[in-house]
C-alpha cells in the first residue's frame, strides 16, 4: 500500500547537487563521442562544429529555465506529463506520458545499456552484449526500486566518476605532444549555416543534449523545489555545455578534419591516433563506465512519470504504490521489464529520429504551457530569466528541428504519429473505463 508518510513530504531528499547529478548523467550519453564525425561528413568546418554545440547548449539552457519555472510552481513528479496535463489538456499530457513509457525511457535505457556493453565488447572479444545489457538494467533497477536515498548517493558517485573520466580524456588529448592543424578550430562557413545540412547537425546536437530536463521528472522528491529544481536544471545544463565544447575542442586539436569525416566513434579514433590500440581500449572503457550513470539516471526518473499517470487513473494503480522507502518500485520493475525486452530484441539504427521527433513535440508543448501559466497568474515563483524571449527561442529551434526531422526521415515521423494515434485511442478507452 502507499506509504502516507513518504507521500506527505519525507520523499523530498534531492537537493541542487544531486538533482544536477541526475541532469548531467541523463545528458551525457554516447552522442558526444559519436556525432562529430557525421558533422564533418556533412560539410561542417571546425568553427561550425563548435558553434553548433554552443547553440545546442544555449537552446537547452532556455528549456531548462522554462522547465525550472514550471517545476517551481508545480512541484510534483511527472515532468511534461504533469505540466501539460495541468496547464493545457489531460489528453495531451497522457500522450506525453505514453511516449515517455517507450520512447522517452525504456528504449533509451535499452540502447544505452547495449552501447555500454558494445564498447566493452571492443575490449573483450565475444562479450555477450545483449545478455549483459539486461543484467545491467536489472541490477540498477533493483537498486533504485529499493531506496531513493541510497540510489541518489550511488548516482552522485557515478556522476563524479563520469566527469572525472571526461576531464581525464580532455586533459590527455590537450597535453598530448601530437596535435593537428589548429587553424581548423576557427574555420567557419557562414553560407553553411543556412543549409539543410546545418539543420540536421543541430538535430544531432539536440539529441546529445537531451536529458537537460531530467530533474523535472522527480519534482515530488526535490527539497524546496522552488529553489533547488531550477538550480539543478540550470547548473547541470551549463556544466554539460562546457564539457561538450571542450571535448569537441580536444577532438579538433588532436585529429585533422579529413580524418574524422564519417567516423562513427570519434573518441576511439582520437585514442588510436594518439595512443594506438591501448588508447582505443582506454576510450572504450571510459565510454562504457560513463554510460552506467546514464542508464541509472533514466531508471530513476522514468517511473515517476508512470506513478503520476497512475495517480490520475490512467495507468494501473500499482504503478503509484510506494514501498517503505517512498519509491514506486512496481513502476521501476515494469520499466525494467520493457527495457530488457527491447535490449534482447531490437535494433536501434533507425530509432534516433523517431525518438527525437516524438520527444520534441512534448518538450515544446511543456515550454508553451509556461505562457499559459503566466497568463493565468499561476506562476507565483518566477525564475525564467529573459521571459518571454527565453521560451520563444526554445520553441523556434524545437519546431525548426522537428520540421527537418520530418523532411529527412518521413517514415520515422510517421511511426511517431502512429505512436501518438495509438496513445490517444488508449486514452479514450481508459476514460470510458474500458
Amino acid at each position: 500500500m502507499v506509504n502516507k508518510k513518504n507521500e506527505n513530504g519525507s520523499r523530498r531528499v534531492v537537493g541542487t547537487y544531486t538533482g544536477a547529478a541526475i541532469v548531467i548523467s541523463g545528458m551525457i550519453g554516447t552522442g558526444i563521442f559519436t556525432t562529430t564525425g557525421l558533422m564533418v561528413e556533412m560539410g561542417a568546418l571546425g568553427g561550425d562544429i563548435l558553434l553548433a554545440w554552443l547553440i545546442g547548449g544555449l537552446v537547452a539552457l532556455c528549456g531548462a529555465l522554462s522547465y525550472g519555472e514550471l517545476g517551481a510552481n508545480m512541484p510534483e513528479s511527472g515532468g511534461e506529463y504533469y505540466y501539460i496535463s495541468r496547464v493545457l489538456h489531460p489528453s495531451l499530457g497522457f500522450l506525453s506520458g505514453w511516449v515517455s513509457l517507450i520512447v522517452g525511457f525504456s528504449a533509451p535505457i535499452a540502447a544505452a545499456a547495449m552501447a555500454m556493453h558494445f564498447y566493452l565488447g571492443q575490449i573483450y572479444p565475444d562479450w555477450p552484449v545483449r545478455i549483459m545489457a539486461v543484467v545491467t538494467i536489472s541490477l540498477l533497477s533493483v537498486l533504485h526500486a529499493y531506496d531513493l536515498r541510497l540510489g541518489i548517493r550511488v548516482q552522485a558517485a557515478l556522476v563524479i566518476l563520469k566527469i572525472l573520466l571526461i576531464i581525464t580524456f580532455i586533459g590527455a588529448v590537450l597535453f598530448s605532444p601530437h596535435s593537428a592543424d589548429s587553424t581548423s578550430l576557427t574555420q567557419v562557413s557562414p553560407e553553411f549555416w543556412s543549409t539543410s545540412s546545418f539543420a540536421v547537425i543541430l538535430i544531432f546536437v539536440a539529441f546529445a543534449y537531451s536529458g537537460w530536463n531530467a530533474a523535472s521528472y522527480i519534482g515530488a522528491e526535490i527539497k524546496n523545489p522552488e529553489i533547488h529544481l531550477p538550480r539543478a536544471l540550470i547548473a547541470g545544463t551549463v556544466l554539460v555545455t562546457v564539457l561538450y565544447i571542450l571535448v569537441n575542442y580536444a577532438y579538433l586539436r588532436a585529429v585533422p578534419l579529413a580524418q574524422l569525416k564519417g567516423v562513427e566513434s570519434v573518441a576511439s579514433t582520437v585514442g588510436v591516433v594518439l595512443w594506438g590500440t591501448a588508447g582505443a581500449q582506454f576510450v572504450s572503457a571510459l565510454i562504457a563506465l560513463g554510460l552506467i550513470s546514464t542508464i541509472s539516471s533514466m531508471i530513476i526518473v522514468g517511473p515517476r512519470v508512470y506513478e503520476a499517470m497512475a495517480k490520475d487513473s490512467l495507468f494501473p494503480g500499482t504503478m503509484a504504490r510506494l514501498n517503505s522507502h517512498g519509491v514506486p518500485s512496481w513502476a521501476v520493475f515494469f520499466q525494467a521489464l520493457i527495457a530488457s525486452s527491447i535490449a534482447l530484441t531490437a535494433s536501434f539504427g533507425p530509432l534516433l529520429i523517431y525518438i527525437g521527433f516524438t520527444l520534441n513535440i512534448f518538450a515544446a508543448l511543456a515550454v508553451f504551457s509556461l505562457f499559459r501559466l503566466r497568463m493565468q497568474n499561476r506562476a507565483k515563483v518566477r525564475v525564467c530569466r529573459g521571459y518571454p524571449v527565453t521560451p520563444v527561442v526554445f520553441l523556434i529551434f524545437t519546431i525548426w528541428m522537428t520540421v527537418w526531422s520530418i523532411q529527412s526521415q518521413p517514415l520515422s515521423a510517421l511511426a511517431g504519429m502512429a505512436t501518438l494515434g495509438a496513445g490517444y485511442l488508449f486514452y479514450i478507452l481508459r476514460r470510458k473505463g474500458i
